[in-house]
Order: C-alpha cells, then sequence, then structure tokens
C-alpha cells in the first residue's frame, strides 16, 4: 500500500548520501515523500522522485566544505545545542505544511532527532531514525562514546544549557519525553548504514535498528571513471568533504608518492582549489571530486578520513583503507576497523611523507588484511543496502 513518507535531512553530503538512495527506492516502490532539504541539496532529492521542500537551515555554514582543520572539544560541546536549534525551527512549519496530510512515517537524520521524535508523538506517527553513524542503545552509546573520546565531561556548560533547551522544547511542544530521549542518539526505530557485523555490540541490537549496510543511489552505483593507464598501484587520497581543509596534508600526499612506483590520485571535496597544489609530478593528480565508489572499485589503497560514508565505500568495494580520522566520531569508527582488522591507522599529527607511504605500502602487502575486507565487502552486500532500507520502513508504517 503506498505510503506518504516524510524525511528530515541535514546539509551534510555523508548524511544525505544514503537518505537519497532509500528515498530513490522509496518513490520507486511506489511511495509518495517529501523531503525538507536547502536548495543546494533540492536538485539532487529531485532526482529521486521525491519532492523537495526547501528550508532555510542553521546548518548550512557549519557544515559546508572545509570549514574545519580541527574539532576541540568545546567545538564538540557546543555542536549539540545547535542542533537542537535545528530542531527547534523544523517543527513549526513541518506541523504548517503538512497538517491537512499528515505523513504516515517521519524518516530523520540523527542529528534532527529532536524534530523527528517530536513530530512522531505530535501526529501519533511511526519515526525512524537515519543513522549515518554508530547505532546506540542501552549496552552502547555513541555519543558518549564520542564525548568521553573528546574529553567532554558530562557538566561541561554546553551540556547543561542542551538538557535544559530540550526540556523547554518539549514543555513548548506539549511532549511528555525527557530530554535525554529527546537528544541521545538512540531510537526506537532506525536505519543504520553499517553491516550488524562492524556495529560495535551489535549483538545487543533487535528488531529496533535495521543494519541495511551502504546504501547508494542507482546513479552513483553506475559511474565509472578513467582510471591512469600507466599500470602503477592506485592510491586514492581524500579527506571528505568537511574537514577536507588541509593543505599541509594534501602537499604531504604530493610529496610521499612523487617519483615512487604509485599513481596517487587526490580528491580534494571542494575545500580547495587543486591548483594551489602547484605543479604535480607525472604520477600524482588532484581534483575537486571524483566519483568516488567507481575510483575505490579501481584502487589497491583509500587513504580516508573515515567518514562511516566513505569507509563503508572502501569496505563494500574491498579497497584496503589507512584510516586518517580527524575528529572523534571517525576515530570510533577507525578503532572498530582496526579492531576488525580491516585498515590501517594513522594519528593525523603524527603523519610525514615517509610514515604516510609506509602505511599505504604496507596495507597494499597485507594480504590477510586484504582478504577480510573482501569478506567485509560480502557482508555490507548481504545487508541488503537501499532495498533492505525501504522493505524495513514499510514494515514500521
Amino acid at each position: 500500500m503506498p505510503r506518504h513518507i516524510l524525511v528530515l535531512a541535514i546539509p551534510a553530503h555523508g548524511h544525505l548520501r544514503p537518505l537519497l538512495a532509500v528515498t530513490e527506492q522509496l518513490v520507486r516502490r511506489g511511495h509518495r515523500v517529501s523531503f525538507l532539504t536547502t536548495e543546494e541539496f533540492a536538485p539532487a532529492v529531485r532526482a529521486t522522485g521525491a519532492t523537495a521542500v526547501p528550508y532555510d537551515s542553521l546548518l548550512t555554514e557549519a557544515l559546508g566544505p572545509g570549514q574545519y582543520q580541527t574539532l576541540t572539544s568545546d567545538m564538540l560541546a557546543w555542536s549539540g545545542v545547535l542542533f537542537l536549534q535545528e530542531s527547534a525551527q523544523l517543527v513549526p512549519p513541518a506541523r504548517q505544511l503538512f497538517a491537512d496530510d499528515v505523513p504516515d512515517l517521519v524518516l530523520y537524520d540523527m542529528i534532527v532527532g529532536p524534530a523527528g521524535r517530536a513530530l512522531g508523538q505530535l501526529w501519533d506517527r511511526p519515526a525512524v531514525q537515519s543513522t549515518p553513524s554508530m547505532a546506540s542503545n542501552a549496552h552502547y552509546s555513541q555519543l558518549r562514546t564520542v564525548h568521553e573520546q573528546s574529553g567532554v565531561p558530562d557538566d561541561h556548560p554546553a551540556v547543561i544549557e542542551l538538557f535544559d533547551r530540550a526540556q523547554q522544547f518539549a514543555t513548548d511542544l506539549g511532549l511528555t519525553s525527557t530530554p535525554e530521549y529527546l537528544v541521545d542518539w538512540g531510537a526506537d526505530r532506525s536505519l543504520v548504514y553499517v553491516p550488524r557485523e562492524f556495529q560495535q555490540a551489535g549483538e545487543t541490537f533487535g528488531d529496533e535498528a535495521a543494519f541495511v549496510g551502504p546504501c547508494f543511489s542507482a546513479e552513483y552505483t553506475r559511474d565509472t571513471w578513467d582510471a591512469p593507464r600507466d599500470g602503477l598501484p592506485l592510491v586514492v587520497l581524500s579527506m571528505g568533504t568537511l574537514y577536507n581543509n588541509q593543505p599541509d596534508f594534501f602537499a604531504t600526499c604530493v610529496r610521499a608518492f612523487d617519483g615512487r612506483p604509485w599513481h596517487a590520485v587526490i580528491a580534494l571535496g571542494g575545500g580547495m582549489d587543486p591548483r594551489t597544489l602547484g605543479p604535480l609530478p607525472s604520477n600524482v593528480t588532484a581534483h575537486a571530486w571524483i566519483p568516488q565508489l567507481a575510483a575505490l572499485r579501481r584502487a589497491d589503497v583509500f587513504v580516508t578520513a573515515a567518514g562511516l560514508g566513505s569507509l563503508m565505500e572502501s569496505l563494500y568495494t574491498g579497497t584496503p583503507p589507512v584510516l586518517v580520522p580527524q575528529m572523534p566520531e571517525t576515530e570510533v569508527a577507525s578503532r572498530r576497523a582496526v579492531e576488525l582488522g580491516l585498515g590501517t591507522l594513522l594519528e593525523p599529527a603524527k603523519i610525514t611523507e615517509d610514515t604516510l607511504l609506509g602505511a599505504v605500502r604496507e596495507t597494499a602487502a597485507d594480504e590477510a588484511l586484504r582478504a577480510r575486507v573482501r569478506r567485509m565487502a560480502e557482508v555490507c552486500e548481504r545487508a541488503g543496502g537501499a532495498v533492505r532500507a525501504a522493505e524495513a520502513l514499510e514494515s514500521w508504517c
């Protein structure tokens, strides 16, 4: 039976990509999808067949390409307050827009969890969290782990303000939910874009979490890419789209592979102009963007900031990663990958030309690691992706 599904997203590539893939699959199955997004991403939403409902986000600048080189514990703590403010501004227009056309289900990004949970309660409709991160439950909390990793104490002024604002948010809307429930990254129902085998404490989750693995749109999986034809082993290097303002790191990458028996392809992610790297050796190329999934299918090693989307693409294609995490959340994912024997970890502060080149060489030569990554690629495929995600949503409607 066709349903009307409302999607609440945020303007961040890593969070949007799986949501767009799931939306495409829902539309293909005959459902009607209304998708709140910013003008920047509205064309991508319309391409799925969904109805784009543009709104002005408080996060557009904060999540834009190249905004950060580092993330302090204070910045992380106060980001929670900003995320709650985003939720608070989403609920009133959503209630007004859909007052006479109440959706059958709300699918919300984890960053705007308070908005998704509030709308679900106000409309008496199921609400499902889109989780481009580790899932959380009573046994494992990604938010707590990230705070501990970054040194954010429970009595940090931002944490106190967050819970005060969450209580006011609930009071203003007449909700009985506790502040802890509203702002936690755990959820009553969730789509999780990792296979259960990768999830921390994965065995402790029940049917409330659908571990669907990486989700890609049909167009993204069809993308092609012309690999260099010099016969050299290929390494792709990318710092994603948020923490990619790293001119020193990219310059180190160029020097590390200059004259070496590798072809290095650097993807800058929109944070820098490739021309700022100056003249490049014949075996090094730099691009603002590349079709990453297609490139990884051809690569021998992937040097990545370990955003969960990029890390899952690496594992999905069977390309062993060298992990260079830039923030606490990606440090958690990187350590999980290393714990499972699926990658090599490099601390950003200790990267030199020699350590980078050495890590790439060792990763490429480690047959046992490569075999584990190939097995995880099969696990990712079996998780079901966007098709399995759509089936889970239908079962929850």
